[in-house]
């Protein structure tokens, strides 16, 4: 019985520009993709039309495109972004005042793709709005809530009914661990912007969009990550509401992505669900895996961010004890050690010397106890102590550098050494290294043009040295880093066939200007630019 797992149903792929991320054949010209989405032939392509003339097989022309591994990002907010770019207001993301945030607000309706998702409540996203106080936008919202996120994720804008109905007591609210309240400086009543622990309420709060929808917008969201070239990520902030759309999508046949999910331990308003629900989540974890998607990931965010105005990241005191007041949970340790235990990778949020530090003697810790235990991550490493470079290969700890498209960016300059993606000392210390894009901070998924700002710090002055570098760290480090090394991450017999096809040669560095012009999963098309 004829049938499309049968070997003529495999295809060739001939006079590409094939660079494989494996030492022991870093070049090829063409390969064959068998009809389960692997790679069962790389070589010429004198060889490789052979075979397919001999098998009877179809052949595609790559007509000298440069070709490399499908990117792993290591970082994205998958769910949160797909809906950021589908269901909610979009708001400029600088210059935001008080007198235009109404106006926006209003104008903004018109501009998501699906509507509301949120019942009655409005969710918009900008970075910053000037001198906020809540009392403009009851003038205007007096029975609606308003939520209008900012700060990369961080912080939070929201008006007298969004504040109420998330149980706030608006004139003697507590301060709590790691919460950051703005008040009026006369009567200390809430203004209603608030960053980091204070978004606890508002953020289990928040109305959550039925399954449906949330399938909708991860649909969406998968073809903005194969735009950027991406077939494997991590996602970085997973609850419950994504890992059952997921599953569903996987059933439907519609999950054209290897998903790893960090399922998100604290704290509780990154995964916008009470705690309760999330640890029993991480408790029935591999419920949820399957063929595209594992869940043997943690996330917790220990810190803020070294962004103004907050500056919520956890640095060192000057006796060279952690600033314990900007930590946003106190038990990391015995987290740590539980999941290590179950053999889950963690993901650690630090931005700040001082949860960094904490974070690497929790990790050494648990080492001692468990010495074969999983490779856990430090996200972001953006704030990392000269001290603290030698740990991370000893103790197995992938340093994941994220957002790619604050490297070397404006914003980091003003932060006065606060944010440092140090590329070289990494390097230097043999450490693991991962990229990330932080997908959720930024409009888009895009890991690769952020690259030419970095390709000559990595490469010490050799672009075609970084240009190689950095196409590892993209690719097989990811998988590496979340135990797939031996299934995707390099152009080799056996492993899943996922590659793209990119406008620069990236072994040479030149990633001004890149675009990817094809994505294919699984030896499948899932995306081609127009």
């Amino acid at each position: 019985m004829a049938t499309s797992k049968a070997a003529d149903n495999s295809i060739a792929f001939i006079n590409g520009r094939v660079y494989t991320i494996n030492d022991a054949q870093p070049w090829a010209e063409a390969f064959i993709v068998d009809s389960n989405g692997c790679f069962s032939m790389i070589g010429s392509s004198a060889d490789i039309t052979a075979q397919a003339k001999k098998d009877h097989i179809i052949t595609h022309d790559l007509d000298g495109e440069f070709i490399m591994p499908g990117i792993h990002d290591a970082h994205v907010h998958l769910l949160m972004s797909s809906m950021a770019a589908t269901s909610q207001i979009r708001l400029p993301g600088q210059g935001l005042t008080m007198s235009s945030l109404a106006d926006e607000l209003k104008k903004g309706k018109c501009l998501c793709k699906y509507g509301h998702a949120n019942q009655d409540w409005l969710y918009a996203h900008t970075y910053m709005v000037e001198e906020f106080d809540r009392k403009a936008l009851d003038a205007d919202f007096p029975d609606t809530p308003v939520v209008v996120r900012g700060g990369a994720g961080h912080s939070v804008f929201a008006n007298s009914e969004a504040l109420r109905r998330s149980g706030y007591d608006l004139e003697t609210e507590k301060d709590a661990q790691g919460a950051h309240f703005i008040r009026d400086p006369e009567t200390g009543h809430l203004t209603g912007e608030m960053a980091e622990n204070a978004l606890s309420k508002l953020m289990i709060a928040l109305p959550q969009p039925p399954i449906a929808h949330a399938k909708r917008v991860l649909r969406e969201g998968q073809k903005m990550l194969h735009r950027a070239g991406v077939t494997s990520c991590q996602e970085a902030s997973a609850n419950t509401l994504m890992l059952t759309a997921l599953r569903e999508l996987e059933a439907d046949g519609d999950l054209k992505l290897d998903v790893q999910t960090h399922i998100v331990y604290a704290p509780d308003w990154i995964g916008e669900e009470p705690s309760e629900t999330l640890h029993k989540l991480l408790d029935e974890a591999d419920e949820f895996k399957s063929i595209h998607v594992d869940t043997r990931f943690v996330k917790i965010i220990l810190d803020g961010v070294p962004l103004e105005p907050y500056y919520t990241q956890a640095g060192l005191k000057e006796d060279g004890k952690v600033d314990e007041s900007k930590l946003f949970i106190l038990n990391v340790r015995e987290a740590i050690q539980k999941y290590d235990e179950r053999g889950m990778t963690m993901k650690i949020h630090c931005t700040g010397h001082g949860s960094t530090r904490l974070t690497l003697d929790a990790f050494e810790t648990t080492r001692k106890a468990n010495p074969n235990g999983p490779r856990h991550e430090i996200a972001h490493c953006s704030g990392v102590h000269p001290d603290e470079y030698a740990r991370f290969k000893p103790l197995n700890i992938t340093a994941e550098m994220s957002p790619a498209f604050f490297f070397r960016h404006p914003v980091t300059k003003a932060s006065g050494g606060l944010m440092d993606w140090d590329f070289d000392r990494m390097r230097g210390a043999d450490a693991h290294v991962t990229i990330g894009s932080d997908w959720g901070a930024g409009a888009e998924p895009d890991i690769l043009p952020h690259m030419a700002n970095v390709v000559d710090t990595i490469g010490e002055g050799d672009r075609a040295k970084g240009g190689e570098r950095i196409c590892r760290m993209l690719t097989l480090a990811g998988a590496e880093a979340v135990g797939r090394e031996k299934l995707a991450g390099s152009i080799e017999v056996g492993k899943k066939a996922n590659f793209i096809a990119v406008s620069k040669d990236l072994s040479k560095g030149e990633f001004e200007g890149v675009s990817v012009l094809k994505t294919w999963f699984e030896g499948e098309v899932v995306y081609e630019k127009p």
